[in-house]
């Protein structure tokens, strides 16, 4: 750690996010009146990158843009947020990433995503910051961006005895040898399905799917499972995390804000399940707010809410 901060290198994915409210989501072929538009920063990568800065890591992120006035946008708001913006590389003729987002009246969210300038994310960009993932506390990845270049992180992360968190998000064809070198996989459930080969309809037991994946690939695994918690299997832990009470409003963004909390308490030598209990408050405060990055708390109010839990329960 430098200055107290955890340094979290993140290499991911960077998109706008359209937003759109409904009552419901549509069936195919069918229109639906939606409300509330927005254009908002978004992508895995960035969510996680802004979350780790304001949750108390120093915070320096690896990813593509195009040329473009989205991407010009997004440098001066990952700046504003005190991400170390070094490293984002901008890419002539390739657009911006962008996902479109359907959020229900019950808080649940549908999301496609045309990924642009993340797939040209190269192997040279992500060299170009070895240096930087060498002298982190830990490095953060997802699958939005190019997979070759997420590898690369790793394996570079993985050389230098960095700690590494692979939040297999979307669930993309990855290498078992770059999940192997993974310290921590942080799947939801139905991420933790695909990686096994199981059905969707198998994936509700968080306690079978950590202990499956943590036999295959002999990592942490720590299974995500929204508003019930985390299950969480490692060498010497095999145990539930429950969730903090937490009223949904937008559940978009959340499974990034644990992601990040994750890491920076890691980063900062906090045990798994002192980590998930704090990725858990800040990702359940994340609900109660609509939009990504409006939502994502800070360090002094998840810490704040940590602390009259505590009281709360003596």
């Amino acid at each position: 750690m430098r200055n107290g901060k955890a340094r979290i290198a993140v290499v991911g994915s960077y998109a706008v996010g359209m937003t759109m409210s409904c009552s419901r989501f549509p069936g195919a072929g069918e229109t639906v009146t939606g409300r509330s538009f927005k254009l908002l920063h978004g992508g895995k990568g960035s969510n996680q990158a802004i979350a780790a800065a304001r949750l108390g890591g120093e915070s320096i992120l690896g990813a593509a843009l195009g040329a473009d006035s989205f991407g010009d946008d997004a440098l001066a708001m990952l700046r504003a947020e005190g991400v170390d913006a070094e490293y984002i590389a901008k890419k002539p003729g390739a657009s911006t990433g962008v996902g479109i987002v359907l959020v229900s009246d019950q808080g649940d969210n549908e999301i496609v995503i045309d990924l642009g300038a993340n797939e040209s994310l190269s192997i040279a960009d992500v060299d170009r910051m070895a240096g930087a993932i060498a002298r982190s506390d830990l490095l953060l990845v997802q699958l939005e961006a190019n997979l070759g270049a997420v590898s690369r992180a790793v394996d570079i992360a993985h050389g230098n005895g960095v700690p590494i968190v692979l939040n297999p998000a979307p669930c993309r064809s990855i290498s078992e040898d770059t999940i192997r070198k993974s310290t921590y996989l942080t799947p939801n459930e139905t991420e933790a399905a695909i990686l096994l080969g199981l059905g969707v309809e198998e994936s509700q037991d968080g306690k079978r799917l950590a202990g499956l994946l943590h036999e295959r690939y002999g990592t942490s695994v720590i299974v995500t499972l929204g508003e019930r918690g985390a299950y969480a299997r490692t060498s010497s832990v095999d145990t539930l995390i429950p969730a903090f009470r937490a009223k949904a409003v937008d559940t978009t963004g959340a499974g990034d804000t644990f992601s990040a909390a994750l890491a920076v308490a890691l980063g900062e030598g906090k045990g798994v399940v002192e980590a998930i209990v704090f990725a858990n408050m800040a990702a359940g405060m994340s609900v109660e707010i609509e939009g990504v990055v409006p939502s994502i708390p800070y360090r002094a109010d998840v810490d704040s809410r940590l602390a009259a839990s505590v009281r709360s329960r003596t």
